[in-house]
């Protein structure tokens, strides 16, 4: 089996729902079926794809006797939600380190924050500072914590919360290949590495039989590949496997739909927003899933997918954070 021997604690239900969006399909012109992967779609701390990870980050941690857990991010993190409800669910302490300044007094909480809040866990200001500067601000805080007698796990591993995602490839080549029509076409953000570098190794023991369409939301070409390389290549190494199939066979790399940046949507993103909530009832943030769904429109009007052949898109989750976007969308 491909975990055996790392420790996993169960947080999600199994496998998550994968359905159609026909009334989407029909408004692209019915060439290509559309299909939505719905890791949204789980019970604790309303989902999201960081839940996968955190089933073998948590796990880690507490099979070392660590006694308080560490994630960062900025205060909408979906990261930092999920490790909170996660470490509530296990009775587990969790702290929140936010590279960002306080919140003011008085002051009104939307989208994850308010549910941090009402999860009652600790939040931790560094100031606004990038994410190399909080990460120095995270080693130097779990350091006091070592200093006054705790055991503090980081939560964020790449090459171990990847592993959620080589599940979750599994997990989805199996749907698929029960499906009437031949859906090959995957689209997925395209970010920090671990869920879609996870995901392309598990479509890639099924050799060459799918095609991953990652949609930047963050680095370019170079930037993106220089990381999904090394948790790749770590990856085959962890698991003792190497996939039938390399990465970049299975892959292409769009970077025209990123826009102005990280967290930044474009028109076309919040316009797919738009148009699924419209169409089929399902929402997205716009930082991450709003721009894979407008590239995947744009793709398939364009013709770039053969006719007949099937698409679907990961919905990674992280929709309580659309409930801080709301000025994105004011007239």
């Amino acid at each position: 089996m491909l975990f055996d021997g790392i420790p996993r604690v169960q947080l999600c239900a199994l496998p998550t729902p994968l359905e159609p969006l026909d009334r989407l399909t029909a408004a692209l012109g019915g060439r290509n079926r559309i299909y939505i992967k719905r890791d949204d779609h789980m019970s604790l701390g309303t989902g999201g794809n960081k839940l996968r990870s955190l089933e073998f980050w948590l796990a880690e941690g507490m099979q070392k006797g660590c006694d308080v857990f560490l994630a960062a991010g900025l205060p909408q993190s979906n990261l930092c939600r999920l490790t909170a409800a996660a470490c509530c669910r296990l009775g587990l302490e969790c702290r929140l380190i936010h590279n960002a300044d306080g919140p003011e007094a008085g002051g009104s909480l939307t989208g994850n924050p308010l549910l941090n809040e009402l999860m009652g866990v600790r939040r931790v200001y560094c100031g606004a500072v990038d994410e190399h500067r909080r990460a120095d601000f995270v080693r130097d805080y779990a350091q006091d914590l070592r200093r006054q007698g705790r055991r503090p796990y980081i939560v964020g591993d790449p090459v171990l919360g990847a592993m959620g995602y080589v599940q979750a490839g599994v997990e989805l080549a199996g749907q698929l290949a029960r499906l009437p029509e031949d859906v090959r076409h995957i689209f997925i953000s395209a970010s920090a590495g671990p869920t879609e570098v996870g995901l392309l190794f598990g479509l890639c023991l099924f050799g060459g039989s799918f095609r991953v369409h990652l949609v930047s939301v963050e680095y370019d070409a170079g930037t993106f590949w220089a990381i999904a390389d090394d948790i790749f290549q770590k990856l085959r190494q962890r698991l003792g496997v190497t996939p039938a199939a390399a990465m970049r066979e299975v892959a292409v790399f769009y970077g025209q739909y990123l826009g102005e940046g990280y967290a930044r949507p474009t028109p076309a993103a919040l316009e797919a927003v738009r148009q699924l909530a419209a169409l089929e009832g399902i929402f997205m943030e716009t930082t991450y899933n709003a721009k894979v769904l407008a590239g995947l429109c744009d793709q398939v009007r364009q013709g770039a997918i053969p006719p007949g052949e099937g698409v679907c898109v990961i919905h990674t989750g992280g929709t309580t954070a659309l409930f801080g976007q709301g000025s994105y969308f004011m007239p």
